[in-house]
């Protein structure tokens, strides 16, 4: 792991009960305390929120004040699968045409199961069309309640929705993307992904005006080299977005995807999250 002041960690198991502890190295030469990141149990999980000196956990992402350099993994019980993610610092690439490609990812609609928190569940709707899209298709609620944090209050926390799909004996990571040509690497390899994005304005046909965090499916890139998106709060869920708009939005927000694979495909999630 290059210098970084920011972490995503998630991991994949079919335990039902167990606790992850991070331990983090910085460059300086310090070493943190073993700090608390998740614990859960067959139903339910909430996330940590430590601090040590120079590095705090806040809820799905390690942050520190410092470049960190390495970052310890303890868990109690065994994983099938871990991941650690930091962004990539460097510009996008150049806007180059890109070869259209379209994923026939089932388009869900959050508002779908009125459901009174369904305003929250852009993340557990994402992640029911990935699934679907693997052959395993599942109720909104049902995703919602199994990614459920406790301690967050909420369905949002990226590392829980692929722990819960790494349940179902899926490879799944939350990981970080340099940009649209980036992704399109996925979409043509048969994976689609989640997106998160923000916006205060600009993102042109949003069925919401801002968002401060908000996960849609990128299922293609048409001929125009637009972005072909399932945004689960659209009415008609399956929208284009102008590439330049939406892949600002997106790495604005970090340029974090979740990407969900059959269990042979791990080695192909890592090569493309890698190249």
């Amino acid at each position: 792991m290059g210098p970084t002041r920011e972490a995503v960690v998630s991991w994949n198991t079919r335990e039902l009960e167990g606790a992850i502890e991070l331990r983090v190295n910085a460059g300086d030469g310090r070493t943190s305390a073993w700090l608390p990141y998740v614990r859960f149990e067959a139903d339910a999980r909430q996330s940590g929120s430590a601090r040590d000196s120079f590095v705090r956990i806040d809820t799905d992402i390690v942050r520190a004040d410092v470049d960190l350099v390495t970052i310890g993994v303890r868990s109690t019980g065994s994983l099938d699968a871990l991941f650690v993610s930091t962004p990539d610092y460097g510009a996008p690439s150049p806007i180059v045409a890109l070869p259209a490609v379209a994923l026939d990812v089932p388009p869900y609609a959050q508002y779908d199961s009125k459901h009174p928190d369904e305003r929250g569940w852009c993340a557990p709707t994402a992640l029911a069309m990935l699934l679907a899209y693997r052959d395993y298709p599942l109720d909104v609620p049902v995703v919602a309640r199994e990614v459920f944090d406790a301690r967050y209050g909420g369905t949002g926390n990226w590392a829980f929705n692929v722990a819960f799909a790494g349940t179902l004996g899926f490879r799944a990571a939350v990981v970080h993307l340099r940009d649209l040509g980036h992704a399109h690497a996925f979409l043509a390899d048969d994976i689609p992904l989640a997106l998160s994005i923000a916006w205060r304005d600009g993102l042109p046909g949003a069925p919401l005006a801002h968002s401060q965090g908000h996960l849609v499916v990128l299922r293609g890139i048409d001929a125009q080299g637009d972005a072909l998106v399932n945004d689960p709060a659209a009415p008609s869920v399956m929208m284009t977005y102008p590439r330049r708009a939406f892949q600002d939005a997106w790495l604005a927000h970090g340029g974090i995807a979740l990407a969900v694979v059959p269990a042979p495909l791990e080695s192909t999630l890592l090569r493309l999250a890698n190249g």
